[in-house]
């Protein structure tokens, strides 16, 4: 390929990748991308939780979404072994006989970003690999922002919509009975207007910030967080039973009582439903606000599951003090 060529198809791909809006859609467009090259046997993509230095270790959680508990991942042994010793970019790794090339994200993203592609690649190649990485890694971290609540760090309200239609569409997917259901849960900090009125709203943010802390320190790295909006929070539960699904939130139900926020002791109301693969995404999340809701006009400080309520729920707006 001549040089004048070359610059052509980088500035094509440039252009390619920009226009994507979410870092689902530019994901799967740059997978796509290196399994086109010749020499490339497969490419995938990794969110990385934790520290192979910490006590916990490292938890790895697939890109495209995989709730399979029995799923193998076939490139786990290559990145426990070369994740504590990358310093980010572009790496070629030779490992069981295998080749790899090895894309870390070092930018301040969470959690950390990684794709591994198998096979080998050409010079020329691997140039445009280096140049798709390094117009992909400035868009994750642009796409990062944007995607999260600046003030707790969580994903947003747009982040959870997307999150809420890949579970579906897994479940619609994989209809095994080995594989638990999913759950969506709504959660609320009941009174959080008396803390904004009595202490300010720097306070409400540092309560904010420690829920959502308190969240990441309950919940595991295979469950998605959200920040909805005020003092609304989401979780969507993955492989859990519902007696799982239930121990799951009283024990977050119970650490929010237990723990001593800036401005004192809180309670949380929380709404949770199945995912049910036939039903709407947008309406599992009705169906667990209409829960909370119920939760909130029958005294708070409590969990509801909108099967529970389901054939005799009757909520009307003026019943209800939110706060």
């Amino acid at each position: 390929m001549s040089r004048q060529n070359h610059i052509k198809q980088a500035f094509e791909l440039s252009a390619k990748f920009l226009a994507h809006k979410t870092y689902n859609s530019l994901t799967h467009a740059v997978l796509h991308y290196f399994c086109s090259l010749d020499g490339i046997e497969d490419a995938a993509s990794y969110e990385i939780f934790g520290d192979s230095n910490s006590d916990t270790g490292l938890s790895i959680r697939r890109f495209p979404l995989t709730l399979d508990e029995s799923f193998v991942d076939r490139n786990s042994d290559l990145m426990l072994k070369a994740l504590p010793k990358s310093k980010g970019g572009v790496t070629c790794i030779t490992f069981k006989k295998k080749d790899y090339i090895f894309l870390d994200i070092t930018k301040d993203v969470i959690p950390r970003r990684i794709i591994v592609i198998t096979g080998t690649a050409s010079k020329s190649d691997m140039v445009l690999i280096e140049g798709v990485f390094g117009i992909y890694e400035n868009q994750v971290a642009l796409l990062d922002s944007k995607e999260r609540d600046m003030l707790t760090g969580l994903p947003n309200r747009q982040t959870m919509e997307l999150s809420l239609n890949e579970v579906v569409t897994f479940h619609r997917g994989h209809k095994k009975s080995h594989i638990k259901p999913s759950w969506m849960v709504v959660l609320d900090i009941d009174h959080f207007k008396r803390v904004n009125d009595t202490f300010g709203h720097l306070y409400g943010d540092e309560v904010l910030l420690h829920f959502a802390e308190l969240m990441k320190k309950t919940f595991r790295y295979t469950d998605f967080l959200f920040r909805y909006g005020g003092e609304e929070f989401v979780v969507i539960l993955n492989n859990a039973t519902p007696e799982q699904a239930l121990n799951t939130l009283n024990r977050f139900h119970q650490a929010v009582q237990d723990y001593t926020f800036p401005s004192g002791n809180l309670t949380v109301s929380i709404g949770f439903t199945i995912v049910d693969p036939v039903t709407p995404p947008l309406l599992h999340f009705e169906q667990a606000d209409r829960a909370l809701y119920h939760a909130k006009n029958h005294g708070r400080n409590q969990i509801v599951n909108f099967c529970d309520i389901e054939s005799r729920i009757e909520v009307r707006d003026d019943d209800i003090e939110l706060f």
